[in-house]
């Protein structure tokens, strides 16, 4: 195999003295100093390091991902320990982050008052938190944050710029860690390394004795992140929650083919925020003064830029209920923007009511939606490359689908699954892997492998907004629903409703840290303003539960107790005592949920 280029090094040994830290490239005969009280840096020569000077053995670093402000000092950001992947573009190798660690830039916390200590505490176990995602990806010499057709767009001086200069800067997940380096130069820039959140699958497959290579990258956008019922709609800048590209890769030793598929929240300005219920209202910004159209406009215009001129929406949402009025608004600013839009390219609207066509598990009417889809779908194409040339017999794929739902997770992935696994069909009858009449369904050995590779990316793009796996994987693997799998999805929507309502509130917070929304106040401005210490739940949200626990146990034990002792007056006092405090709690829910502290989720 020949020497592959790196465009950033991902190999490190990290010295520290009492000064400076400075990371020594394995492969390269260069070191990044880093001041420690000015936070300046250089490269210098790897044998100008003081290595005699070092307080501790050095730290082995696979890839530096940045540098975060906190209440104490800032800390370096690493990677530790990372696993291969695969390899993709041919010999290009991706691996997936395993280990993080945060390294102080002070030695001490004497320097902290408690309450700063404690602030500064919370901060770390935030950051952990987002570095620690287990599915964070990087490539030192392949741009995995770009799709193949992008890259093959693009001439010399891109390709030969470092990673951090070049990536898609929606996709750079440490991108406000990396902030400190936006004016460094390119041998500067070498050191620090772009990740990227979602989805990476690559497995070499087997058809009619043909071997390819199959992959699929999703790359989750750092704009709007958060956790589910916090993360909703869309912004005046056409940023939107949950915003997740999807490429799907098939390569051969002859040529590379792409098809790329988005999905992302409805981009109008709404919430959905927890309340104790199972499913919370999406409440649709009455506030308006054109920032709908502004949202929507902003955000389809980027698409458009982004995909060749021409926008397929395919809307899952339900007709009725609040769903209803989110599907009849985004339609109605869709035709109120019509005119604006097509300055910009082509849009199109499919509408289709998942869960109403597909009751009392009638999955196969998704055949319905697929057949509609299926002109719209030849007509945007896909990529497709010859090796040995760039642009060397090249289809470009011509626009995108932009499928969502309320949570653009459990339906949306059911469909994009879908419509990839229709196009992977073209191309593999295109590439004379499959005959012309052939289904890629009835070839048993390798829909395994497509199951396995759509299951996975549901269970991660699932888990990194809303906490658990996805629902309805039992018709990406079996091709129908079943009562097992209804039962798997009621245990996994138990579990979001705890989480989303008990625990997202400091991954929330933890969101707002990491992508820059919140700067922690540094210890050294005075007056010092916790924003854990301000925002202390009342004795309002405390009592009740409190009253419900000791009015639930109270039952208990006097139902329990001889009548005697406790009369059955006393089991429906505290009976009804208890049911009186859960209905206060249930009717006021909003105020017993887990929310931020470090700022307000907002419709803007």
């Amino acid at each position: 195999m020949s020497e592959l280029p790196q465009f950033a090094y991902a190999g490190l040994q990290l010295y520290s003295t009492q000064n400076e830290f400075y990371f020594v490239a394995e492969t390269a005969d260069s070191a990044l100093k880093i001041d420690k009280e000015s936070v300046s840096f250089e490269v210098i020569s790897a044998k100008n390091v003081p290595y005699t000077s070092v307080e501790k053995e050095p730290t082995g670093v696979v890839a530096f991902l940045g540098i975060v402000d906190l209440v104490a000092c800032p800390y370096l950001a690493v990677a530790v320990e990372s696993e291969l992947v695969g390899y993709v573009d041919g010999d290009k190798p991706i691996h997936r982050v395993v280990k993080t660690d945060l390294i102080p830039f002070s030695k001490s916390l004497s320097h902290l008052t408690p309450i700063q200590v404690a602030d500064n505490t919370k901060f770390i176990e935030m950051v952990r938190s987002m570095i620690s995602i287990p599915e964070l990806y990087y490539s030192a010499s392949y741009d995995i944050t770009h799709t193949m057709q992008r890259l093959q767009g693009t001439g010399p001086q891109f390709l030969n710029a470092p990673l951090v200069n070049r990536a898609d800067l929606r996709f750079v997940w440490n991108h406000n860690l990396v902030k400190s380096f936006e004016s460094a130069n390119s041998e500067v820039l070498k050191f620090v390394m772009p990740i990227m959140c979602g989805f990476v699958f690559i497995s070499q497959c087997t058809v009619n004795g043909t071997s390819f290579k199959y992959s699929i990258i999703s790359r989750r956008s750092n704009k709007r992140t958060g956790a589910r019922l916090y993360a909703r709609g869309g912004d005046t800048s056409g940023n939107v929650a949950n915003y997740v590209e999807t490429e799907q890769i098939v390569e051969t030793p002859s040529h590379l083919c792409s098809y790329v598929i988005t999905r992302g929240s409805i981009p109008l300005l709404w919430n959905q925020l927890p309340d104790l219920a199972m499913k919370p209202k999406a409440t649709l910004s009455t506030d308006d003064n054109g920032a709908h159209m502004v949202t929507l406009s902003s955000h389809l215009t980027d698409e458009l830029e982004h995909y060749n001129r021409r926008v397929t929406i395919v809307n899952l949402i339900n007709r009725t209920g609040s769903e209803g009025a989110l599907e009849k608004n985004f339609n109605r600013y869709l035709q109120a923007n019509e005119a604006l839009l097509k300055k910009h390219g082509e849009v199109f609207y499919e509408f289709f009511d998942f869960h109403h066509e597909c009751k009392n598990m009638q999955w196969q009417h998704l055949s319905k939606l697929i057949a509609r889809l299926d002109q719209e779908r030849q007509s945007c194409g896909y990529f497709q490359s010859t090796r040995g040339g760039r642009y060397d017999g090249v289809l470009e794929q011509r626009g995108v689908f932009r499928v969502n739902c309320i949570d653009c997770l459990d339906r949306t992935n059911v469909v994009k699954s879908l419509l990839c696994r229709e196009t992977l069909q073209d191309q593999l009858r295109a590439l004379r892997i499959l005959g012309a009449s052939e289904k890629i369904v009835d070839n048993q050995d390798f829909m395994e492998i497509f199951k396995d590779c759509w299951i996975g990316n549901a269970d991660s793009i699932s888990i990194q907004y809303a906490g658990t796996g996805a629902l309805k994987t039992d018709f990406t693997r079996t091709g129908r629903r079943s009562r097992r799998g209804a039962f798997n999805d009621f245990l996994n929507s138990s579990r979001r409703w705890f989480r989303n309502n008990f625990l997202d509130g400091f991954r929330q917070d933890a969101h707002y840290l990491f992508h820059g929304i919140y700067a922690p106040q540094n210890y050294k401005i005075t007056p010092y303003v916790s924003p854990f210490e301000t925002n202390k739940p009342g004795l309002r949200t405390i009592v009740p539960p409190v009253f419900a626990i000791i009015g639930f146990a109270m039952t208990v034990v006097s139902s329990l107790m001889p009548s005697d002792d406790f009369p059955v007056v006393y089991v429906l006092f505290w009976t009804v005592f208890t049911i009186a405090n859960l209905a206060y709690i249930f009717n006021n829910g909003s105020d017993f949920v887990d929310k931020p502290k470090l700022s307000k989720p907002k419709m803007e």
